[in-house]
This record gives structure tokens, C-alpha cells and sequence, in this order.
């Protein structure tokens, strides 16, 4: 096993046997940027060793990333030892996504993970460690000493993995969500055409699939190195816990559900889904060129030459050289809507609320040192009966990797995880190749970030079901947490941790992190929520809206975009000054007064009432506090939910409001106001 000068604990899942890559901003970092071009806070391409997140950006400007060496990939060792003078690694890694990186050849890719690799690599295991335990394509890696005595350089580039902020890995341009476990596909057959009808006729001929929702794909923003624990942590799009860590949430979906589960000719009611449920799969990130034949065609005039981007069908070679890496993914599932909306062509809304991937993108070439069988073993020919695939589909390397999975529920009430099941990728019958070759058989472009799902991937055995649908055998049993809570579908407040990785004797562990969520509460439907008890009684406490203000305020316009965004009712007191002239100090006139009590300035007030008392709030910002505490059920969100982010937001706010454009908001205004009044009466 190769070792590393920087320290990395032996159950790290980012050894160097791994180096992925991922997107961090560090705005929690103490570190003062290096970078003349990107602050703390702005997204950029990294990689993590051990405990920490090394931003490649600052690596590139140093000039760490330069003359990067050509190795053999894959079949293709002709350019072999020659620099790569087409990558220009301080614009690729100065971006906010990973997809430029991502479009490079396969060769880049290995040649940026093998400097890596050597720049923390100790040059005592250097001389003798043969690259071959970290990929196929690179020969002997040595140490590379540079940054290890680079302390200054150290220090601006390397942050904890705690202090990272983590984004999407790349701008995901289309999503396509497959159904390759064999295991899970009968299980879920059998549940509903039987155990002789399980499989459909075309699952052992093609990858099955189906489009999803890019637009909906967020990121695991919870620490890659450890397992989150909350407490008391407030509901909303992230959970933040000391140190800036943060667990995804997300929200129970509604929609139309089936009236009668026995017979859907009775139709289908509106509401929250009962039946929320994780899928554990694992995704991969396409990469290279896009796959075009680039014709070229001349216009009518025959003037200009214009070039056409019409794809064509990859090969099973050309597909293994377009993965870039790997992801965990939570496809969550709301199983009532599916059920009623599935036939005939499959899930929708079910579907598009939400899917969750971890952050890291374990690369193909850390995976290759653990290739194995599938379950399956062998597609046709073996004897059991299986069609062979199609010739465009017969994948002379068929087999998958030996990457174990776990699924736990930590439920609200306890700050202990409970795993629920275990599976291994390699419960898929399709592989990942074939998956990209079909997918591309018609002549479908594959871009750089598209990203592509295993589907639920389940093993024989109970304790191997990777859903809660097969788990719980479609809500007929119960799975026991620790504590004794028991589940048949996913709770609010429960937290869903997935973690994958890989081990071997004599290579450090490759992992992924992990892939969290929790779920948050419906929100019923705008029009529906008076009957709702929870936002009746709101309803009930604050009414009667009324909004006084002058026409050229800012602060009224906030005010009014607030109350939209809320969809609260309210009225203008059409007898109240709306068009108050301040220049003439009106807003302290008795009748204006009379409305709101903080003369000299700017006249907004928002008037309601609160248990049959008259209540006026007369400050923007505090009136824009009220409605996110009171109205956090409705509308859209009016101030971040990260408190740094919120702070962040009132500290601008109210400079802007000491006086840098509310000008009767600041008395040495005022006076020069007068000043200048007495100057003009002067000359009169």
C-alpha cells in the first residue's frame, strides 16, 4: 500500500487509493484565499485526501498541475510518456462544476489523479509501489515533493473536511434513471404480477429506464467523513449543526393518490404521500466528448459552412473510456402516487420531487482495482435459460465492482442510526457500459455531466432489499430500529444515511462518503390549507392585514413583495398619505402620526390584528422576521436558513437602511436637507 506524508486514518474512505473529485466552497474557512480570482465562498473543483478537501484551483496556480505526462489508457499506448499541452488546468479548475474537467479525454483524467497521487505520496513508498494497485493505466508513480514542503501552500489549500461547504459535482444537463438490479426488479415484480410474471418479457433484453428531472437533484451537503448527528436542529432546505456541517432535507411530496387501493375506477383524492420510501442506487457522471458525427452540410447560398451536432451510437469500448466516476444516490420515491400514476408510461411525479447523490465522484480508474462477477455471473449462454444480448450489447468484460452498501434510519427522536440493510453493486444485471451503449443506440448525444442510475440495487436476501418498499414487503411487515421504533415507509424527521466503499488487502479503502437526507412535512397546497389545522390556527391569530406606506419607498415595495411571496391578503388604507412628500417632513404631520408613531421615517407600517388586538410593526426588516416566523408554512422562503447566510442577509439590510438610501432614516441627511432649504429661502 502506497503511503501518504499527509496523515490519513486507516478507515478514511479517501485514501490514495481514491482521490475524487467534487465542488467545496470554504466560507466557514480561516485560511485568507491565495487566489487573486476566487473567494472562500465561491464553488471550485477539489479532491479530498484523508480528512481534508484540497482545492485544486490554488494547485494549479502554483503550478503543481503543469506538464502533465500521457499515460496508457485503455488499449491506446501510443502517445505514452508525452505532455498533454491541450489542458489548461487553471481555467479547468477555477470553475464552479467539474463538466470541463469532465469533457477532457479519459488520458487527462488519469493524468491529473496520478499527479495527485504523486504530489501526496511519501517518497519512501514511492520507488517500489507500482501504480497498478490504484488503476490500470499508469505504470510507477513517484513521489512528487513539491507541496510537502510548500507549509505556506499547505496551509491555503487544504481545509478540514468539516469547514467544506459542498455543491452539486456538476451541471447536470439530463438525468436517466435505469432499473438494472435483477434482484429488485423480481421483488417488485412479484409483489404485483406474481412470482411467474415477475420480470417483464424485455428486461433481459435491454436496460431498461426512464427519464428524470435533472432540475431536482441536489447534493448530499452532510460532512463526506462523518456520520451527522442533530439536535434540535429547525426545519427548512438544509439542517445546519455546529461547525458548519449540513444534512440535506426534503420534502414530503403531495399529489394525487388512488381513492380505493382495491379499485381505481373510484378515482384519486389530493394530499400529502403516506408511503415515502428510499431507493439506494449508485450513479455515474459521463464524460468525454460528446459522441457526434459531426457532419458538415453548406447552406443553401453555399456561403457559410455550418457544422451539426447529430449523435451516434457508442460502442462498448468507446462507452467504458465516456465514465468518469461514480456517485451514491437516494432516488426518493412517493409509492401512493406512483401507483396511480405509473400505467402506462411509467413514474412522474413520483419521481421528480427529489433525488439525492453524495458529493465526492469516485473515479472509474479507483474502481478497477475491485472489478468482479455480477450476481448474475454471465448474460445467456450459462445455461439458465437467459437470452444473450443483442451483438451491440455483448460486453466481452461483463462484471461489476465489489463496493458494499448500507442503507440506516436515524428517526428525530434519537440521535442513533440504525442500519436497515446492506447490499453490493454488484446485484446489477446490466452494467454500467451497457447502460450508456443502449442508451446512445438511436443516436442520442451523451454529454459531459449527464448522469445515469443503476435503479434500486437489492440482493437475494431480506437484509439486502435496498427500499423500504421491499423491506417492509409492501407495508405487510415491519422493520425494527434500535429502540424499538419501527418503520414500513420513511417517517418526517427521519434521516436516510447511505455509505459506500471498497476494501481490499493491500489498497487503502475507497469511498464515497456518504448520501443523507431528512424528511420534512408536506405542505398541503395553498388552496386546500384552510383545512388544515396547523395553518387554520395561524390564520385564526393574525388577520385583518392592512399596509400603510409611501409610493416611492423601498421599504413598502419590500414589504409588498414579501406579503406576495407569502400570499397573504392585505389591504391599502387608501386614507392614509400613501403619497406623502417627505422633502416637506409630512411624515410627522399629526394624521400620519396617527398610523405610525416612529416619525421621521420612512412611512411603512403593516397593520393587522392578533387576537382581536391592533398590532403595527413599522420596521422592513422586522416585518419581513414576522412573516418567515409566522408564515414559515407558506409561500416562499424570505430569509436564508443558514445562519451565517441570514446574518449575512440583516447586515447588509441594515447598512443599506442606517442611511445609504433611506435618507430620512439618518438625521446628518435631515440636517442637510434643512441646510439646503434655508440656502433656497436665502436667495428667495
Amino acid at each position: 500500500m502506497m503511503q501518504s506524508w499527509l496523515e490519513i486514518p486507516s478507515d478514511s474512505d479517501f485514501s490514495l487509493a481514491n482521490v475524487p473529485f467534487g465542488i467545496c466552497s470554504f466560507p466557514y474557512s480561516s485560511s485568507a484565499p491565495l487566489s487573486a480570482t476566487l473567494s472562500p465562498c465561491t464553488p471550485r473543483c477539489c479532491t479530498a485526501i484523508g480528512n481534508h478537501a484540497i482545492d485544486l484551483h490554488l494547485l494549479a496556480e502554483a503550478g503543481l498541475l503543469d506538464d502533465l505526462v500521457m499515460t496508457a489508457s485503455g488499449s491506446d499506448e501510443s502517445c505514452c510518456g508525452e505532455i498533454i499541452n491541450n489542458f489548461h488546468p487553471r481555467i479547468v479548475f477555477s470553475q464552479p462544476t467539474l463538466n470541463e474537467f469532465m469533457s477532457c479525454e479519459k488520458y487527462v483524467w488519469v493524468a491529473v489523479r496520478n499527479r495527485l497521487i504523486s504530489l501526496f505520496l511519501d517518497s519512501s513508498s514511492s520507488s517500489s509501489s507500482s501504480s497498478n494497485d490504484y488503476n490500470n493505466y499508469s505504470g510507477v508513480i513517484s513521489a512528487d515533493n513539491r507541496l510537502q514542503q510548500n507549509l505556506a501552500l499547505q496551509s491555503q489549500c487544504m481545509h478540514p473536511l468539516s469547514t467544506a461547504l459542498y455543491h452539486l459535482p456538476a451541471s447536470i444537463g439530463d438525468y436517466t434513471d435505469f432499473y438494472s438490479s435483477r434482484e429488485h426488479a423480481t421483488n417488485v415484480g412479484i409483489m404485483f404480477r406474481g412470482r411467474e410474471n415477475a420480470l417483464q418479457p424485455n428486461w433481459l433484453h435491454l436496460p431498461v429506464g426512464y427519464h428524470g428531472r435533472s432540475s431536482s437533484v441536489f447534493p448530499s451537503l452532510a460532512s463526506s467523513a462523518t456520520t451527522i448527528v442533530e439536535n434540535g436542529c429547525c426545519e427548512g432546505e438544509v439542517t445546519t449543526i455546529a461547525g458548519g456541517n449540513m444534512m440535506s432535507t426534503v420534502r414530503r411530496p403531495c399529489g394525487q393518490i388512488q381513492l380505493d387501493p382495491l379499485d381505481p375506477a373510484k378515482g384519486s383524492i389530493y394530499g400529502p404521500c403516506k408511503l415515502m420510501d428510499f431507493e439506494m442506487e449508485v450513479a455515474f457522471f459521463v464524460g468525454g466528448p460528446t459522441n457526434t458525427d459531426n457532419e458538415q452540410q453548406q447552406d443553401q447560398q453555399g456561403e457559410q459552412e455550418q457544422q451539426q451536432h447529430r449523435g451516434r451510437p457508442l460502442t462498448l469500448s468507446e462507452a467504458q473510456d465516456r465514465i468518469f466516476g461514480y456517485v451514491l444516490m437516494n432516488d426518493w420515491s412517493a409509492r401512493d402516487i406512483q401507483k396511480w400514476e405509473y400505467v402506462p408510461l411509467g413514474p412522474f411525479t413520483s419521481k421528480n420531487f427529489a433525488t439525492t447523490i453524495s458529493t465526492w465522484v469516485v473515479t472509474s480508474m479507483a474502481l478497477e482495482p475491485f472489478r468482479c462477477e455480477t450476481s448474475a455471473g454471465v448474460q445467456g449462454g450459462g445455461g439458465g435459460g437467459d437470452p444473450t444480448p443483442l451483438e451491440y450489447l455483448k460486453d466481452p468484460n461483463y462484471g461489476s465492482f465489489d463496493v458494499n452498501l448500507s442503507v440506516s434510519i436515524q428517526p428525530s427522536s434519537t440521535s442513533t442510526a440504525t442500519q436497515i440493510c446492506s447490499s453490493n453493486l454488484k446485484h446489477m444485471y446490466w452494467s454500467s457500459a451497457q447502460q450508456l451503449v443502449h442508451h446512445s443506440v438511436t443516436g442520442c448525444p451523451m454529454n459531459a455531466g449527464d448522469l445515469l442510475a443503476s435503479g434500486t440495487i437489492s440482493g437475494k436476501e431480506q437484509h439486502n432489499f435496498g427500499s423500504m418498499l421491499e423491506l417492509s414487503w409492501r407495508g405487510s411487515r415491519e422493520v425494527v430500529l434500535d429502540g424499538g421504533e419501527v418503520r414500513k415507509f420513511l417517517k418526517d424527521g427521519d434521516a436516510v444515511i447511505m455509505k459506500g466503499w471498497c476494501q481490499r488487502d493491500g489498497l487503502g479503502r475507497v469511498g464515497f462518503g456518504q448520501c443523507s437526507g431528512k424528511v420534512l412535512p408536506a405542505i398541503p397546497f395553498p388552496y386546500d390549507s384552510p383545512n388544515k389545522k396547523d395553518e387554520s390556527a395561524v390564520k385564526e391569530r393574525y388577520t385583518n392585514f392592512k399596509l400603510y406606506g409611501c409610493g416611492m419607498s423601498s421599504c413598502l415595495w419590500t414589504v409588498r413583495i414579501a406579503l406576495a411571496a407569502k400570499g397573504i391578503p392585505y389591504e391599502y388604507d387608501t386614507h392614509a398619505p400613501i403619497n406623502i412628500n417627505l422633502d416637506k417632513k409630512a411624515q410627522t404631520s399629526d394624521e400620519h402620526s396617527s398610523t405610525n408613531t416612529m416619525q421621521q421615517q420612512v412611512p411603512t407600517a403593516l397593520e393587522f390584528t392578533d387576537g382581536g388586538n391592533v398590532v403595527r410593526i413599522t420596521q422592513s426588516l422586522a416585518v419581513i422576521e414576522f412573516l418567515e416566523t409566522a408564515f414559515d408554512h407558506r409561500g416562499g422562503r424570505l430569509l436564508p436558513l443558514d445562519p451565517v447566510a441570514r446574518a449575512k442577509v440583516k447586515e447588509i439590510t441594515e447598512v443599506i437602511n442606517s442611511g445609504m438610501t433611506q435618507r430620512l432614516q439618518n438625521s446628518s441627511v435631515l440636517g442637510m436637507i434643512d441646510e439646503e432649504r434655508l440656502r433656497e429661502v436665502e436667495k428667495l
